[in-house]
């Protein structure tokens, strides 16, 4: 709870999540501890054939995890009047979570793995006032690589019986109205104007500039790669044309 909100306070110091924190302490049935042990219980890469299977036979664990991420949704609607909450969470076991608990919609944002390699190419280090959550090294390439198949494969997996739909990070960048087809409630956001993401609590370090604007360019330099790897990045891209 050290990071800092969009609204540049720490968590715990946020008018909204220092609020919604002390409801969900209020009605948590388990401890802050126990809760985020289950969190990397079920959560991690590593984990997506215990948690697969927890989806269709829950043990009494599963059930503890499912209650309190319950409470804490049920907290966040109560504090802000919410009737959608966003649940930007890129872990594919998170799917089989709120499935359970929520009438759940998947945005499957699919990021071309050429746009993926150059980004794990970089190597961000940890600065929470900054935005940045941890200190990460270059990711090898076959490790990335790797990576990129599992989570999206897993995504499909999780997403079978439940109301998903696939959006192209390209498509997105360059046409953002493409949200208000997937809810209506959705804003639209004008490629051409700012706008800011109020109490963001974790994620892109964009989230503290007070004026986010969408450039549809960013994504698609690759500066990180030299031509090798841009070839190879390449190569993927066309042997999986369906998640690029």
């Amino acid at each position: 709870m050290k990071e800092y909100c969009s609204c540049e306070k720490k968590i715990p110091e946020c008018e909204i999540w220092s609020e919604v924190l002390k409801i969900w302490e209020a009605e948590r049935e388990i401890t802050y501890e126990k809760f985020q042990e289950l969190h990397w219980h079920f959560e991690r890469k590593k984990t997506f054939f215990r948690t697969l299977f927890n989806h269709y036979w829950p043990s009494a664990a599963f059930k503890d995890y499912l209650q309190a991420t319950l409470q804490l949704f049920q907290a966040i609607k109560k504090v802000t009047g919410c009737s959608l909450i966003i649940d930007s969470s890129k872990s594919p076991q998170r799917i089989a979570i709120l499935s359970k608990i929520v009438n759940l919609k998947v945005v499957h944002l699919c990021r071309d793995f050429t746009g993926v390699l150059n980004s794990f190419k970089g190597s961000p280090q940890k600065d929470l006032k900054a935005g940045i959550e941890e200190s990460r090294p270059p990711g090898r390439t076959w490790k990335v690589m790797l990576d990129w198949v599992f989570t999206n494969m897993a995504i499909e997996i999780f997403c079978l019986g439940t109301d998903s739909q696939k959006v192209f990070y390209q498509k997105y960048v360059s046409d953002p109205a493409v949200l208000q087809k997937i809810h209506p409630i959705l804003k639209r956001i004008d490629a051409e104007r700012s706008f800011s993401a109020s109490h963001m609590m974790a994620g892109n370090k964009l989230r503290l500039k007070d004026n986010i604007k969408i450039n549809p360019k960013v994504g698609f330099r690759y500066d990180k790669l030299d031509t090798r790897l841009f070839k190879f990045g390449k190569l993927l891209d066309n042997l999986f044309p369906y998640w690029s």
